[in-house]
């Protein structure tokens, strides 16, 4: 591919690059602002950074091939480097939210599942700590036979088990009553426990402790950096961001493909086409050229005169 094609194809790549770093800084902008109208003004605003970043020296390259005065120059590169600062800055704060997002997302998640498992650890406890007893059914069957006797309704419900005027007592039938009571509520509350813990254990089975990419990526490469296999928590945050400041910087990189592509460019903008060959014939075919002479005027006049006198 020659040079000139190689340097057309590098701009479509430069642009599309600016466009592409211009969208994060952009996503970055939109997040700074408070409400739609601010958060439109920043996206665009940031979004522009990139181009600045892209294009900036590209304008103090041509503005000294065109001998153009210094202080064009001079607002290309500051222009440039404005707006450097401000796309890093941009980038770092987007791969910053972007792995931050990850970790607690992943975090979240963690800390669900562990107190899912907490929760069913305990119900399984508090369900093997209860005596085994009969089903609620059976138990209620029991007391509804009691409650459906004549004197039942005479004890209040068995809270007066001596009635009164009826001349009889009931204290061992309301014993009995009142003992299917707490017999009830120990197998509802066993009930209870066991529906919890088939809760809890289905939803310990369908779910599993959080997964960051970007903690996994952090840790992988402390691990080369402090060449240990457990990087404590400050070389993981000290490689956290340098992984951001990296990504940040690579990105900003991209615009300078720009410059590079409008340095190998033609300096007039025109490629060269090779000419046809002139065909070859033998001397011995060749047609002679005619020869012309040139007369100068004054001359043919004195040679005119000159016959005619």
């Amino acid at each position: 591919m020659h040079i000139d094609t190689m340097a057309k194809r590098a701009k479509q790549v430069g642009f599309i690059a600016t466009a592409i770093t211009s969208a994060v800084t952009a996503r970055f902008g939109w997040l700074q602002g408070e409400d739609v109208v601010t958060s439109i003004v920043y996206a665009v605003g940031l979004g522009l950074a990139s181009f600045m970043v892209g294009y900036g020296l590209v304008f103090a390259w041509e503005s000294r091939k065109r001998n153009m005065p210094y202080g064009v120059t001079i607002a290309s590169v500051a222009i440039f480097a404005i707006a450097v600062v401000v796309e890093v800055l941009s980038h770092v704060g987007a791969n910053a939210s972007a792995r931050t997002h990850d970790m607690t997302k992943a975090s979240e998640q963690t800390n669900t599942y562990a107190d899912t498992r907490g929760q069913l650890e305990q119900a399984r406890a508090d369900l093997a700590a209860m005596k085994p007893g009969r089903a609620p059914a059976q138990i209620s069957a029991d007391m509804a036979r009691i409650e459906t006797a004549k004197w039942f309704a005479s004890t209040t419900g068995c809270t007066v088990p001596n009635p009164p005027g009826s001349g009889k007592g009931y204290k061992n039938s309301c014993d009995r009553y009142n003992a299917l009571k707490g017999e009830l509520a120990a197998a509802q509350t066993r009930t209870a426990l066991a529906a919890k813990v088939e809760k809890f254990a289905s939803t310990s089975a369908t779910s599993s402790a959080g997964h960051s990419v970007a903690l996994a990526q952090t840790k992988a490469i402390a691990s080369y950096a402090t060449w240990s296999t457990n990087p404590g928590a400050e070389d993981q945050a000290k490689t956290n961001m340098a992984i951001t400041l990296i990504l940040a910087l690579y990105f900003v990189s991209l615009g300078l493909i720009n410059l590079v592509a409008q340095a190998f460019d033609p300096e007039d903008g025109t490629t060269t086409t090779a000419q046809p060959s002139a065909e070859i014939i033998h001397p011995q075919f060749a047609q002679p050229k005619p020869v012309i002479q040139q007369v100068d005027d004054l001359s043919w006049a004195k040679s005119v005169l000159k016959a005619t006198g």
